[in-house]
């Protein structure tokens, strides 16, 4: 039974054609087990044929759901990273929906949420510190999952140790020998750049080092990292600082700062040694190939999505927190000082 020229097919109309009830269709539709395979089939079939596709304003209106996964991004762009952290909601049949937002407009990203009926929310917000009940109350009873390292939260969060990160970098260049080791890092009020600042100081003074010369500044794009680290590698050596050494916030930002030493005529590892964070899909093709902390973000957006799935589908869940241990990844930006 074909519909009118230019009607929309509604779900009645593929259930006809079909021969089968208005329930069997809803159930194929949502993937349903409970439905014979070759029942499956005619209905796909028919539903192919006449163009059906499903009613999304009238689905949310009824059942309070939307299919829609939002991704807030606060205080960063975050770039490449996005269809990645995407996908796997994706795979589970979710659309995703994606915002940027400061903390001024945070609150109302959350109520346009709300409004939308989106089933979850991912919050990447690597500066925001609030109290979870804060956050709880902001977020109109939407299950969330922070894609951050925040230890203070109990609620369910994903992230790699920073303290341990550090402890990787920095130990490395000590057992290399080094003992003037610089940092070039984010902005201090950003959570894993102030962990990374507070575990270099701790780990250098604590092995009896007095350290090197510190620099933040911004990396919440990949061009401001870049800049970051030339800048910082300029104001060193602008004051005449010491150092044998650099751990630099990001691979982009420890680009910048070869960039800057080669252009005032020190050679890496030879005169410094650099070691980054991240292991970007550059980090191996920079000259010389980058020495740097590996965080697996495909692990963490899977993660991160997998916990919001659970939280959204189990009316039992427990809210829980993962941390993440990094690798280093050795490679030629790094020696023993001259």
């Amino acid at each position: 039974m074909a519909t009118k020229k230019g009607k929309r097919p509604t779900i009645q109309d593929v259930a006809r054609e079909s021969g089968v009830s208005y329930g069997t269709v809803s159930r194929v539709i949502n993937s349903h087990p409970e439905v014979a395979p070759e029942t499956r089939a005619r209905v796909q079939r028919v539903i192919k044929k006449m163009g059906y596709q499903r009613n999304l304003g009238a689905q949310m209106l009824t059942t309070h759901q939307s299919n829609i996964i939002e991704i807030i991004v606060m205080d960063v762009h975050f770039g490449i990273e996005l269809p990645r952290m995407g996908q796997f909601v994706n795979e589970a049949g979710y659309s995703t929906l994606y915002s940027e937002c400061t903390l001024a407009d945070f609150g109302l990203t959350l109520d346009k949420a709300a409004a939308r009926l989106v089933d979850g929310i991912i919050l990447y917000a690597p500066k925001l510190q609030m109290a979870d009940d804060d956050l709880l109350a902001m977020s109109h009873g939407i299950p969330i999952v922070r894609r951050d390292y925040v230890i203070d939260s109990k609620l369910t969060w994903v992230g790699y140790s920073q303290e341990h990160a550090t402890r990787l970098a920095v130990q490395h260049l000590i057992d290399q020998g080094h003992e003037r080791i610089a940092e070039i890092t984010g902005s201090l009020g950003f959570i894993n750049p102030r962990l990374r600042h507070d575990t270099w100081l701790s780990i250098l003074t604590s092995q009896g080092l007095e350290p090197g010369p510190s620099y933040a500044g911004d990396y919440s794009t990949f061009s401001k990292a870049m800049k970051t680290g030339y800048d910082g590698v300029c104001e060193f050596l602008k004051r005449g600082e010491s150092f044998t050494a650099i751990t630099v916030v990001n691979d982009h930002a420890a680009m910048g700062a070869l960039s800057a030493l080669h252009e005032h005529g020190l050679r890496v590892p030879d005169d410094v040694s650099v070691v980054g964070f991240d292991d970007d899909a550059i980090a191996p093709y920079l000259i010389p190939p980058l020495t740097t902390v590996r965080f697996d973000f495909d692990i963490q957006n899977k993660l991160a999505s997998q916990f919001l799935l659970e939280q959204i589908t189990d009316p039992n869940y427990t809210h829980h927190q993962h941390v993440l241990i990094p690798d280093l990844i050795v490679r030629k930006s790094v020696q023993p000082p001259r």
